[in-house]
């Protein structure tokens, strides 16, 4: 089913000529129902109406205007709906459609919003009334005068109270905000459309988009009125072509691996071992896919069946009491149901992609929704090539497959040679390791850095397949690489490619707005990660301290740091400069092979090497994923593939040449970087930095070093085949350069000015800025839209802002300290997300927030607290200042504020500006309480003043001392002699003087003496002494004696699903909505237990002492042969069967023993409140030992078998 939905504020329809142009737009447009806003009629609108749409079937209905103020006009076809008007308000006008050809009904809520800010909110909440009547799909649509985020209004630099109330509503109704495709504004006024912004939109319900897959919201042209026309597009996929995709569940079904290892020994192929082996795999694909069809047409069968059983079973338990085999068939029957559950749930998360999430918590909904979103988001419906627009599916396939054919072929033509100045070179010995054999160890190791659900290549398998299925591969697979190892080749089929285009952003239509992401074969990325891992070893050696990408001990952080200390320190020293930061183009992809291989030969690779390298690079062949489908296949001629494990590190080494080219016209003087401290002799000049294809270039605002500049990437194109894009690359000005426009010119790209993004975060912004956390929070409140936790248990809402919401501002965090009401509004967005409750029910904060952020040890969910996340995250860079002395940011650091001492620089005075090490360097005092210092050669630690031995400085433990030493600078090895201390004082010590020394001297006793290498720094709070964010963040908030300690591994460390961890911690905390918790929230209710109807319904009552929950606890007890005295609270219970119980091989379901009886006790007292059901003890007891029999199953006891079996072992 399709439906076109068209809205558009017209500005008035009274003039003829405007009537026209609608009624011209509407015959183009075809729309299903129309919806006019501002149509300032209020008298005859029907007449109106004809006019536009002068067909007999054209039915109407309309808000009439405030004399020439507002008015809603909605059309639709009688033929197609049936239209009846549900309310009608001040602001909006709300209309039941019912299909006339079918049973599909749904609701439009047209809108006109006004202007002031009082009469928008009663709009707002006209409109959330109307919805509560409107049962199903629901749409509303019009002009809402207002925005929700910054980038929706042009030049809007600060998010207003309006904004916030706007984006407040959308959460709360848990309505989705379709993208707009085709622009990014609907409404414009002024002058060359100085002011813009988006007034107009779709939104709509969770149901609407249940039943339409494919939603598209587009901008359509603007024929009259300043606003545009909006059309939202609802229908479904078109069909796909089916190849084969390994699912990871269905190595969850019962004797699947046997299976394949009775298929594989069956295979009988002659040839060479890795020709063997794509045989094997390819025969194995139709046998996989004739049982997958046999099996899961089997379990849609048993499932029926299985449910047809359970209908049965309880039809005769309304009528007597089960005997005891029967209770076992209805308790086998329940966990043959939740394993098809489970199944189904973990088909859908590998289709979602959300990786975060882990299965078992039932958000099968939730899987769903996303893996529908995913598609949408990746869908191409049209493309605009050459400035032509095109609809047709096969010819958006020929125009992509013709695109990717010329991006991979090298034009012909002759490339320059070239050779890197003071090129590094790796040793004979490097060489002769790099080529040795591959070992089953390294292939062991690769399999445990694969992420077994990420998205397979053409071979269809999935990473996950190749781990698992190790033993049945293991000896092809082995004899593959090694053939490769000596012969340099393999199977070409292993290097076929899916590529993947992931939209750069929303509505993407032209093909430079798509990612290109290969999708390689299993086999190869094997092959690909063994040579990458032995690659890393050794690019530490051979790439330049410019470059900053990929490689241990560097970090993005590095690079963003360091181009905010240089363009601070340019504005100080009020020397103008530029800054140069380049784009180049499709970078992996315009790589020449013939450059990169002899870069590898320049660098000491040794011939094998080299000749996998081309091999791997030169052998690929491609086809493109267009809409799901695989289309086309043709061979590359250059360029590396996004996805290829090695493809980063040889392009930095690609890189390397531009590298060179740079240093040295720094070096001749040609460029001129910009300095640390322009008063220092030998000051350090940075004039460039690279990370990947992310490169920034600082020189003086002069002509000669501009031309210079572009003479290098020139010649850099020309052997590289690398091409900076001058359309997108930018020049920005620091301090005041009168020539800017002429430098452009010479370098041939654009002007910009600063603040700008470099690597996701603010360059050349001022400290204090709330600005550049706008953004961040932004995508903060999208990625924890309310509709999501419609779909997501407690605990996968807490695991999505734990793992995805907290990861959003931790980058920034990392580098910039956190403004107090920026961590205030997304404590907000988090706690409103995490008590938000489900579809059926709105949710309570049923814990208070500063409980919720504790630690788990200490009775919280472990939800960080973000001041003290970003204090822990700045002060690791005190930490990296500490251990790396050469590292580049390090030194220029160091020259530009001055070193303290040793471990930290002075004190920083003055204004932000844009540094950011202010606001590190305040952080040293408290930072240095946790530090110690292991003496090796003693040149770097102070003796008096920094602690390396013993609990305290000697400086606080010795202040008289201290005062008559001749030595308070000196360092330890100044103060050290081979024949012992040499302390030195000003004057002869008294009498009552000696004993102190003396106890100085003890003190030093248990110094062992200097030795070889530097000194180095101890974090106290770390058992390996070594800095981590987790032990500061710890020691900030956790460091207090706790008062009472908390039974957290019952809670956390238990083998059950997350959901039902979270529901244990919530009976631990008192915080289940029993009649208990509503009275105390002041809800006026009688309270009484559903369970045994005579006592108040209270937490430690229904899960401790009713007397259905005493006969679950007794009937535990029993089976196990132990007697107990029942706790007072939930709280005690947990503690005391921590303390006691089995040990061995039945501690785990020992453990899982409390949440098994508290959930099975929640779920009845549910349905008997909820639902009017009541299951006897009998039923409840049966439910427990299933619910305990699956988590057992699956997680715990892997031997037994049978229901029979678990119960003859408890």
């Amino acid at each position: 089913m399709k439906v076109k939905l068209l809205s558009w504020n017209v500005r008035g329809i009274n003039n003829i000529s405007t009537r026209n142009l609608v009624k011209s737009a509407m015959l183009k447009w075809k729309a299903d129902v129309y919806c006019f806003q501002e149509t300032k009629v209020n008298k005859d609108v029907d007449s109106f109406a004809k006019h536009l749409w002068p067909s007999r079937w054209m039915r109407c209905g309309y808000l009439e205007a405030d004399g020439n103020k507002g008015g809603i006009l909605i059309m639709w076809d009688r033929r197609v709906w049936k239209g009846s008007v549900v309310e009608t308000g001040q602001f909006s006008i709300t209309y039941k459609f019912e299909a006339v050809h079918n049973s599909f009904n749904w609701f439009l809520t047209g809108v006109y919003a006004p202007h002031i800010r009082s009469e928008k909110l009663e709009c707002w909440e006209e409109v959330a009334a109307v919805k509560e009547l409107c049962e199903g799909p629901w749409v509303t649509c019009g002009d809402f005068n207002t925005v929700r985020t910054m980038a929706e209004r042009r030049g809007c630099s600060r998010i207003t109270n309006v904004m916030t109330d706007f984006s407040k509503w959308i959460d709360e109704m848990e309505l989705h905000d379709p993208h707009l495709c085709g622009g990014n504004f609907t409404w414009f006024r002024g002058p060359n459309h100085h002011s813009a912004a988006r007034l107009d939109r779709f939104l709509y319900s969770v149901e609407w988009e249940e039943i339409f897959k494919n939603i598209k919201q587009m901008v359509m042209p603007r024929v009259t009125s300043d606003h545009c026309p909006i059309l939202l597009q609802c229908g479904d996929w078109g069909k796909q072509k089916p190849y084969f995709k390994f699912e990871n569940w269905w190595l969850e079904i019962e004797g699947f691996r046997e299976q394949v290892q009775e298929w594989w020994d069956e295979f009988e192929v002659m040839g060479c071992p890795d020709y063997i082996l794509s045989m094997k795999l390819k025969m194995l694909k139709p046998k996989i896919k004739e049982w997958s069809k046999r099996v899961c047409g089997e379990l849609g069968t048993k499932k029926n069946n299985l449910l047809a059983e359970l209908a049965d079973i309880d039809l005769a338990q309304d009528t007597r009491n089960l005997n005891e085999d029967e209770m076992m068939v209805r308790a086998t029957v329940l966990v043959e149901l939740e394993k098809l559950a489970e199944n189904e749930e973990a088909r859908w998360r590998q289709k979602s992609r959300v990786l975060w999430l882990k299965q078992g918590d039932n958000n099968t909904k939730f899987f769903q929704r996303m893996a529908t979103a995913h598609k949408r988001y990746n869908a191409i419906d049209k493309l605009v090539v050459r400035g032509e627009e095109i609809k047709d599916p096969e010819q958006i396939k020929i125009s992509m497959i013709e695109f990717y054919k010329n991006l991979y072929t090298e034009p012909e033509g002759w490339r320059p040679a070239f050779a890197i100045a003071n090129c590094p070179r790796i040793s004979q010995e490097d060489q002769e390791w790099l080529q040795r054999p591959f070992t089953e160890a390294e292939v062991l190791g690769i399999f445990k850095q694969c992420d077994g659900d990420k998205a397979p290549g053409p071979d269809g398998f999935t990473m996950r397949f190749y781990k698992e299925c190790w033993l049945t591969l293991k000896e092809d697979l082995m004899q593959t690489i090694h053939n490769f190892h000596q012969n340099e080749f393999f199977e070409k089929s292993f290097n076929a490619t899916f590529v993947a285009l992931i939209p750069k952003k929303h509505g993407a239509e032209e093909l430079k707005d798509f990612r290109p992401i290969s999708l390689i074969g299993g086999v190869y990325k094997i092959i690909a990660k063994l040579i990458t891992e032995r690659l890393k070893t050794v690019m530490g050696t051979l790439v330049d301290e410019h470059q900053m990408a990929f490689l241990k001990g560097r970090q993005i952080m590095d690079a963003t740091l360091l181009a905010n200390e240089l363009v601070d320190s340019r504005v100080k020293q009020n020397n103008p400069g530029m800054l140069c930061k380049l784009d180049i183009e499709k970078a992996y992809d315009h790589v020449n092979w013939a450059f990169l291989l002899k870069v590898l030969r320049d660098m000491g690779f040794g011939d094998k090497w080299v000749n996998w390298i081309k091999f791997c690079i030169s052998t690929v062949k491609f086809s493109l994923i267009i809409n799901g489908n695989p289309e086309g296949f043709f061979q590359s001629q250059r360029g590396l593939r996004q996805g290829d494990p090695m493809s980063p590190f040889l392009f930095i080494l690609a890189m390397e040449g531009l590298n060179s080219m740079i240093r040295k016209a720094r070096e001749n003087g040609w460029i001129r970087g910009f300095c640390a401290n322009i008063n220092m002799n030998n000051a350090m000049e940075v004039s460039h930095l690279l990370y990947a294809d992310d490169s920034l270039v600082f020189c003086d605002a002069e002509v000669t070093q501009i031309r210079h500049l572009r003479a290098i990437l020139t010649i850099f194109e020309g052997i590289s085949g690398l091409h900076v894009n001058w359309h997108k690359s930018c020049l920005y000005p620091v301090n005041q350069v009168p020539n800017m426009q002429t430098l452009a010119e010479n370098l041939g790209c654009q002007v910009a000015s600063l603040p700008t993004k470099y690597l996701g975060m603010p360059l050349g912004a001022k400290n204090k800025e709330l600005e550049v956390w706008c953004e961040v929070l932004e995508r903060s409140e999208r990625k924890l839209a309310r509709w999501k936790s419609q779909y997501l248990s407690l605990g996968g809402r807490l695991t999505l802002i734990k793992s995805v919401m907290d990861s959003q501002p931790t980058y920034m965090m990392s580098l910039f300290p956190l403004p107090g009401n920026i961590e205030k509004k997304i404590n907000k967005a988090r706690r409103a997300f995490l008590w938000q409750g489900n579809k059926e029910k709105k949710g309570y904060n049923l814990v208070k927030w500063d409980k919720v952020i504790l630690n788990k040890k200490q009775g919280g969910l472990g939800i960080k607290k973000l001041g003290a996340q970003n204090e822990s995250l700045l002060k690791k860079w005190l930490w990296r200042f500490c251990c790396e002395d050469v590292a580049l940011w390090r030194r220029f650091i160091s020259q530009k504020y001055g070193l303290q001492n040793s471990w930290t620089t002075e004190e920083v005075t003055g204004t932000f500006g844009c540094s950011v090490w202010k606001t590190i360097r305040r952080l040293w005092p408290s930072f240095i309480n946790n530090l110690k210092h292991r003496i090796r050669d003693g040149e770097k630690t102070s003796f008096w003043n920094e602690l390396w031995i013993g609990e305290e400085v000697l400086r606080t433990t010795f202040p008289d001392l201290y005062i008559l030493s001749l030595q308070q600078m000196d360092k330890v090895a100044q103060v050290w002699s081979p024949q012992g201390w040499n302390l030195i004082f000003r004057r002869a010590m008294n009498d009552w003087e000696i004993n102190r020394v003396a106890d100085l001297l003890q003190t030093l006793n248990a110094f062992p003496g200097v030795s070889v290498g530097s000194d180095l720094p101890i974090w106290k709070l770390h058992s390996k002494g070594s800095f981590t964010v987790k032990s500061c963040y710890w020691s900030l908030n956790f460091s207090q004696t706790m008062t009472a300690k908390w039974p957290w591994k019952l809670i956390w460390k238990v083998k059950i699903s997350h959901k039902i961890s979270c529901f244990s911690w919530l009976v631990i905390r008192r915080a289940c909505l029993t009649h208990e918790v509503l009275q105390r929230r002041g809800i006026q209710i009688c309270s009484r237990c559903f369970m045994c109807e005579q006592e108040a319904e209270i937490n430690s009552h229904l899960f401790i002492h009713c007397k259905t929950a005493v006969n679950l606890w007794n009937m535990f007890f029993c089976l196990l042969g132990i007697s107990w005295v029942m706790p007072r609270t939930s709280f005690d219970m947990l503690k005391s069967w921590e303390g006691v119980g089995r040990r061995g091989s039945q501690e785990d379901w020992w453990r899982s023993i409390p949440a098994c009886v508290w959930w099975t006790l929640w779920k009845e007292r549910n349905e008997r409140c909820f639902e009017g059901k009541a299951s006897c003890f009998q039923k409840i007891k049966t439910k427990s030992i299933s619910l305990l029999y699956f988590w057992c199953k699956h997680d715990i006891v892997g031997e037994i078998d049978s229901l029979v079996d678990f119960k003859r072992q408890l």
